[in-house]
């Protein structure tokens, strides 16, 4: 059996394992991140806050529990 091949094009790109992601990508991804830690630190500050007991808020008339 008989194959031709005619012709064919193809494009290949090399690049740098460490070049992947560009400044201004990683820039968005960091500003991503950290946004995201803040709104978790204060969720978790608001969740402590709830569960502080303060004088006054856990008793009915002056009487503890």
């Amino acid at each position: 059996m008989d194959v031709h091949i005619n012709e064919m094009n193809s494009t290949v790109r090399a690049t740098d394992t460490q070049a992947l992601l560009s400044p201004q990508l990683l820039n968005q991804i960091v500003k991503a991140v950290l946004e995201r830690l803040r709104e978790e630190q204060a969720h978790e500050q608001r969740v402590a806050d709830e569960r502080n007991v303060r004088f006054g808020t856990s008793s009915h008339n002056g009487e503890d529990w």
